[in-house]
């Protein structure tokens, strides 16, 4: 069974991690890189306690050994900039290193099945940036969907939230989840991220590779 490992540079481990975790492999960040316990990690989550940089070319250390394992960043003080780096350097997930439990678990959940998990605030300015620079490439794919369903999906590409989607439509928030769900399948992705990659016609790096045949 894969365990989750923890990178951090503390002596101790947050306790909460390993409330979450109990069976977790806890490593000290100046030996993690070079473990062979991360390439058959279930996720790796990275205690940031440096500067972007300096956490972007962690990132990238990791992943090189990693192979195709998630990595969630744990931040002290999550902010959006720091946030941005980390998921450009191909991080899955970043969030407080205090979440609590249950919410690493949902966390867990969601990039254990190729998800991406960030903040509504740190969602919401990647996908106003996302439609900032957007062309008509997806033009196609959203030729599959109804009208109702193309506005939810372009309303969610522009950043806007269930609860706004529902209000300038005049639909309830259930009618909203419902055209998303179908959305989803039409179009094959498996979240809002994905969804707004493709309205926006930006490639989704956080695609796994496709298995090569023996």
């Amino acid at each position: 069974m894969k365990r989750h490992v923890f990178i951090t540079s503390r002596s101790q481990p947050i306790p909460r991690w390993l409330q979450a975790f109990p069976d977790a492999l806890v490593l000290q960040e100046a030996n993690a890189v070079q473990s062979a316990f991360l390439a058959s990690a279930a996720i790796i989550w990275l205690h940031a306690t440096t500067d972007d940089q300096s956490l972007s070319t962690l990132i990238k250390s990791v992943r090189a050994t990693a192979n195709n394992v998630p990595i969630v960043v744990l931040s002290n003080v999550p902010e959006d900039e720091q946030g941005t780096a980390a998921l450009a350097a191909g991080a899955s997930g970043y969030c407080s290193a205090l979440t609590l439990p249950e919410v690493l678990h949902q966390v867990a959940n969601v990039v254990e099945h190729g998800g991406l998990w960030v903040g509504p605030q740190l969602m919401r300015r990647l996908m106003q940036g996302l439609a900032a620079h957007g062309n008509d490439s997806a033009e196609p794919s959203l030729s599959r969907l109804s009208m109702r369903e193309r506005q939810v999906a372009e309303s969610v590409a522009r950043g806007s939230t269930n609860k706004e989607i529902a209000r300038v439509m005049g639909i309830t928030e259930r009618t909203v989840k419902a055209h998303l769900t179908a959305s989803f399948e039409k179009l094959g992705v498996r979240d809002r991220m994905q969804l707004a990659l493709l309205v926006n016609g930006v490639e989704d790096s956080t695609q796994p590779p496709q298995k090569i045949s023996a």
